[in-house]
């Protein structure tokens, strides 16, 4: 090839190739000015009146001592004890638990050789019936994963088995007959040490706790009553102390309280019987209460006493806490507030984008704040199909905007 008409080639293409780049970016930023839609996806979300807040839970309860040794809890957390059962056994030292351990399960195999051995237990067809209800209850509690009556429900098969042996073989007879024999003895003398072990009972009815703070005394609902805000404040000098003994606490009222101090700006808020939501910023769980009283303005505070019967067992351990008092909330979907139009026919709503063309979508106001509305679509009746739904794409700002323009 011909240098000269190279030199000519490449004179002539480098002007035209930054020509079309010029030309590009010119129509680029034309079409920008040109075209004034810009977009936003429209999404669930909440919106809640709502005040901050720190107080004080309060409850009834009793808590429960016992004496001085190994102690072997009788009760599990948030359990149901009656008057006068066990809540717990206080052994004098570790000895005394590992027997107590042995005995018990010296009264379960002793139990299932008595069933095993007993006349007037099952036998023949109505043994394999049984045996075979026990081994399907086995397998569905396996494949559900339901383990909550998994020892009872072996402890029973197990039964069976050493019956269908006692039946079957005179050698199991034999050797079945002096085993129940020999445990019995055990059972007896390991019976006869419990003398040495002291049970603690429950004084009154309640659900049990393991947690204690020292506040079960002194925070009361008998406590609350006209209350102060320096009152409430004066709580939290205080520096209580548990016994060393304590063995847990029972929670004698299902009814619990939460003490507030509020500004009064938002007294007015508070009517006593009405209800409110309180999140707990510890549990990250709302709990629907309602006003007990409202006490009177000291220095622009008042104590706001709120009250709960939702006997869930998180909330025994509340005693402390801080979270937020919700008077109102709401569900919707959030919308910028410039993405609020009225069309033509006088509806209110927003505009979505629907193949590139722009389709109004009517709605109701759910609540707003300063930038944002909450709506719910809101379609004139069962045959409109302009509903709003979340992630749809929004029409933000747009000049002569109308149902079917053109937006891309």
């Amino acid at each position: 090839m011909n240098p000269n008409k190279t030199s000519i080639f490449s004179r002539l293409a480098m002007p035209l190739v930054i020509a079309a780049i010029v030309v590009y970016l010119i129509c680029s930023a034309w079409m920008g000015v040109r075209d004034p839609f810009e977009f936003t996806v429209a999404y669930t979300d909440t919106m809640e009146t709502s005040v901050e807040t720190a107080g004080w839970v309060v409850r009834s309860e009793v808590a429960i001592t016992g004496g001085e040794g190994m102690v072997q809890l009788k009760r599990e957390e948030g359990e149901k004890v009656g008057k006068g059962q066990a809540l717990a056994v206080v052994y004098q030292d570790e000895s005394y638990v590992e027997k107590q351990e042995e005995l018990l399960q010296t009264q379960t195999d002793l139990t299932a050789l008595q069933y095993a051995t007993y006349d007037q237990s099952p036998s023949g067809v109505v043994l394999d019936n049984q045996m075979l209800t026990a081994m399907t209850d086995l397998r569905t509690a396996a494949s559900s994963g339901n383990y909550a009556g998994l020892s009872e429900q072996t402890e029973t098969y197990r039964k069976l088995v050493l019956r269908r042996e006692f039946l079957l073989s005179s050698e199991a007879t034999a050797e079945m007959t002096q085993a129940a024999g020999q445990l019995q003895a055990r059972y007896q003398e390991l019976q006869s040490g419990q003398a040495q072990a002291t049970t603690v009972t429950a004084p009154v009815s309640g659900l049990f706790s393991s947690y204690v703070d020292g506040y079960e005394s002194l925070l009361t609902p008998d406590s609350l009553a006209g209350l102060s805000p320096k009152d409430l404040e004066a709580f939290s000098q205080l520096a209580p102390q548990t016994d060393t003994n304590c063995l847990g606490k029972l929670v004698t009222n299902p009814a619990w309280y939460y003490a507030i101090t509020v500004p009064e700006d938002v007294i007015g808020r508070f009517s006593v019987g009405g209800d409110v939501d309180v999140f707990f910023d510890s549990l990250s769980q709302t709990f629907p209460m309602e006003v007990d009283s409202v006490g009177e303005v000291q220095q622009g505070q008042a104590v706001v006493i709120l009250r709960s019967t939702q006997n869930d067992a998180q909330a025994e351990d509340l005693r402390q806490e801080s979270g937020r008092v919700i008077f109102y909330s709401s569900e919707g979907i959030r919308v910028p507030k410039e993405a609020l139009r009225i069309n033509e026919d006088g509806e209110r709503g927003v505009y979505v984008v629907l193949s590139q063309k722009a389709r109004f979508r009517p709605v109701t106001i759910l609540a707003e704040d300063e930038t944002s509305y909450l709506v719910k679509a809101a379609p004139t009746n069962e045959e409109d199909t302009r509903i709003l739904k979340e992630g749809d794409e929004i029409v933000l700002a747009a000049e002569e905007l109308y149902d079917g323009k053109v937006v891309r």
